[in-house]
């Protein structure tokens, strides 16, 4: 069994990854690059990145700037049609642009703390520092999703396969990285190589970047179609609405980036400083997402092809509601409800990532692909930085301390839960019951096909079960 299942696992990983064309190619050379980066991410994003702030004195509030002064750089995106259109060579002016974006990043936020020594002007430097690296990355970013969604297979199956051994593959790798590396960085807690460790993988990340860079991504072909030059700024923002579910989509992405972004960041503050989780308890959670993406990918995959993509986003967001709820009662004695929240909410994120990594793609438009990906990304920043700043404002009421209420010494910080869950229910309401309007309309009718055919089915399968049943008593009656 698991032989056969193998060799279709194996059948079906060729039939997209392959080197048959350049299209096949460019999907390899993908993989490749989101390998690498789920490799590096580890160390210079989500607990790490906590952690390398908090060494330096960084406050919670403090963490809740630096972590929204990307979505205020990444506005930028709006001259991304203009910039990009008066490149001759644009592959190399985006390569040039993430070379600089990492630089800044990694090696001079990793830097400049060694020279400033005040946490104030720290914090002030790591804003300075990011902004600049976002600022001048921001036009490009859009460039990137334009030039590899040209490698995306076009039928529903295909896309949703090659999304899915995406999401597997990096997951495995983060996973692999994060244990290995939140186990030694515990070890060593407490002792001054805990700091140093925490600034070499971050130096190693660089490392790995330009690896992925000139290695890797250089060698795909860019399908991009052409960038108008007269695109007037405005359009950026008036293009979409000539496209009614490119931007109903769009209007999704923009809430639920409002809403998973009310406490980005500071839960694991939290988890770290409140809680006192150690780095092994927080990473091995969550790389146990990988074993259950493994086991039930396969399952999310077809409630896609049965109920759409974005039905199924709808469905997943209300079975997470109630998660948020009990995770609001979560206090230090009551430690043990992280470990089976984060499973459900494992088994949820399967479905959830599955189907919001097609929502951008399902109605883009060929025409001014660049502008709808520039008016996708600053919407989505805009939004996230109000989810930002709403969810900073919440947990700066109490900040590091706690206040008496429903009998629980509670942070701040947790409000934010609350209002996620709350924001969470009514939008999975919202999509479970009007998904047709966001979904193309042969999208629909394939999907009322299915539904149908199962019916049919279903009504076969009662008439032979009523037939069966006949026949057994017509057989007792005889006897």
């Amino acid at each position: 069994m698991w032989k056969a299942k193998f060799q279709a696992f194996r059948l079906s990983f060729s039939d997209i990854f392959n080197t048959k064309d350049d299209h096949a190619k460019g999907r390899v050379i993908y993989l490749g690059c989101t390998l690498l980066a789920a490799f590096y991410n580890v160390f210079i994003t989500g607990i790490f990145y906590t952690g390398f702030l908090t060494m330096y004195g960084i406050s919670i509030t403090g963490a809740g700037i630096v972590t929204f002064i990307p979505y205020i750089a990444n506005i930028f995106s709006i001259f991304s049609s203009k910039i990009l259109s008066r490149f001759k060579n644009r592959k190399r002016a985006l390569i040039c642009a993430k070379m600089y974006f990492y630089g800044m990043y990694i090696i001079a936020t990793t830097i400049m703390p060694q020279i400033v020594t005040d946490p104030n002007q720290r914090l002030t430097w790591f804003v300075i520092i990011l902004f600049l690296a976002y600022a001048v990355y921001a036009p490009f970013g859009p460039g990137f999703t334009v030039w590899f969604y040209q490698f995306y297979p076009q039928d529903n199956q295909r896309r949703t396969r090659y999304i899915m051994l995406l999401q597997i593959f990096s997951s495995i790798m983060s996973t692999i990285i994060m244990l290995g590396s939140s186990i030694l960085t515990d070890a060593v807690s407490g002792s001054p190589y805990q700091q140093d460790l925490i600034l070499g993988l971050r130096y190693l990340a660089f490392v790995l970047v330009a690896i992925e860079i000139f290695a890797i991504q250089r060698r795909a072909k860019d399908f991009s179609p052409p960038e108008n030059p007269n695109l007037k700024l405005s359009q950026v923002f008036t293009l979409p609405f000539k496209y009614r579910k490119f931007l109903l989509c769009m209007i999704m992405q923009f809430c639920w980036n409002y809403i998973a972004n009310l406490n980005n960041g500071l839960w694991n503050y939290h988890l770290l400083n409140h809680m006192n989780f150690s780095y092994t308890l927080i990473n091995g959670m969550s790389a146990l997402y990988t074993v259950i993406l493994l086991c039930t990918s396969a399952w999310w995959s077809k409630q896609i092809r049965r109920m759409s993509w974005i039905k199924t986003f709808g469905i997943t967001c209300l079975f997470w509601a109630p998660t948020e709820f009990v995770f609001f009662f979560m206090t230090p004695d009551r430690a043990w409800i992280y470990v089976p929240m984060v499973i459900v909410q494992h088994l949820l994120s399967v479905g959830l990532n599955l189907s919001y990594a097609n929502i951008l793609y399902m109605n883009l438009p060929q025409e001014n692909s660049t502008s709808c990906v520039a008016f996708n990304t600053i919407g989505c920043n805009i939004f996230a930085f109000l989810g930002l700043i709403s969810g900073t404002f919440i947990s700066s009421i109490t900040g590091d301390n706690t206040v008496p209420m429903l009998g629980m010494d509670l942070y701040s910080v947790q409000f934010t839960t609350v209002a996620r869950g709350v924001l969470i229910l009514a939008m999975g309401a919202v999509l479970a019951i009007r998904w047709r309007s966001f979904t193309k309309d042969e999208d629909v009718a394939e999907i009322d096909r299915n539904v149908q055919v199962e019916k049919n089915m279903a009504g076969v399968f009662r008439q032979m079960n009523r037939i069966n049943l006949m026949r057994g008593i017509r057989a007792k009656f005889k006897k």
